[in-house]
């Protein structure tokens, strides 16, 4: 290579340089302007926290405080919600209920979530097929919870009795019973789960476990998501939850980070659900006859 093109060659090394340090420079700016934006918002946040009694954690560095990562300090159900990417979520997501009859007189009920008509939504399309169906396999695998509410309402439409004790954090604790109205569906169950199945659809299978006579379930450990949070409104439209207690079922001690046993453990591949070689559900098959 010439003179001339090394000359070339470092002038251009020297623009790269150049506007590599203006990206880096552009890129912590950002960041600062980004801070700026969210600071309102992290001071409401850290007041909220504060009136509810949680402790603010040591030695926070502003710098890297954003809302959503300030939330992640707490713990991994404490959480910013922008509320724009929960209705995209939302959009996105699977039915929250899914019927069908198998197998000729089987009634498979897929529950993906407890949204705040999914009690509905399971009377719509469930509650028609119990008369010609034999037994009834009810999916929670993957089923990460959702409103504690809807999953009772569920269960009490099966249950006699059944109880879910609430401790909340710094204020009255208080019970969701099961109530016996004499209407209640008495079919064989099998519920299946994994280790994606947690928060209400844990305490839906660990009602079950205690207060329904024939319910079998099939699968691995299930999550172990024993604490329930509050939702605060954000003067920029999104929301704060924050874990604000702990529940137990029945006389079960809090299964929280343990998560529950199944009657019947039977190790599977989560990619293989709905699929012909799923052995989870054939088993419920098979326990139903």
């Amino acid at each position: 290579m010439n003179r001339n093109g090394v000359i070339i060659t470092g002038i251009v090394c020297a623009v790269a340089g150049i506007a590599a340090g203006m990206g880096t420079m552009y890129g912590i700016q950002k960041k600062k302007i980004d801070f700026a934006n969210n600071n309102s918002v992290l001071m409401e946040v850290q007041q909220i926290l504060d009136e509810n009694d949680k402790k603010l954690p040591e030695g926070v560095d502003p710098e890297k405080a954003s809302a959503k990562g300030y939330m992640s300090l707490f713990d991994i159900y404490t959480t910013y919600v922008d509320k724009n990417e929960e209705a995209e979520d939302y959009d996105n997501r699977k039915l929250d209920v899914e019927a069908e009859m198998i197998n000729g007189n089987v009634l498979l009920a897929k529950i993906n979530g407890f949204a705040s008509v999914t009690s509905i939504s399971f009377s719509e399309k469930v509650t028609p097929l119990i008369p010609n169906a034999s037994g009834m396999i009810i999916d929670l695998r993957n089923n990460g919870g959702g409103e504690i509410v809807e999953e009772n309402s569920i269960s009490d439409l099966f249950l006699k009795t059944g109880v879910v004790h609430c401790f909340i954090d710094n204020d009255d604790d208080y019970d969701f019973e099961m109530g016996d109205s004499g209407n209640e569906f008495s079919l064989p169950v099998v519920i299946l789960v994994n280790g994606k199945t947690a928060s209400a659809s844990e305490m839906m299978t660990a009602l079950f476990m205690q207060n329904y006579d024939n319910v079998t379930v099939v699968g691995t450990q299930t999550f172990g998501k024993g604490v329930f949070q509050d939702v605060k409104e954000l003067s920029n439209g999104d929301e704060i939850k924050f874990t604000n207690g702990y529940y137990t079922v029945g006389d079960w001690e809090c299964y929280n980070e343990i998560g529950i046993t199944p009657d019947i453990v039977l190790e599977m591949d989560e990619s293989l659900i709905g699929t012909f070689s799923d052995t989870q559900l054939k088993k419920a098959l098979e326990l139903l006859g």
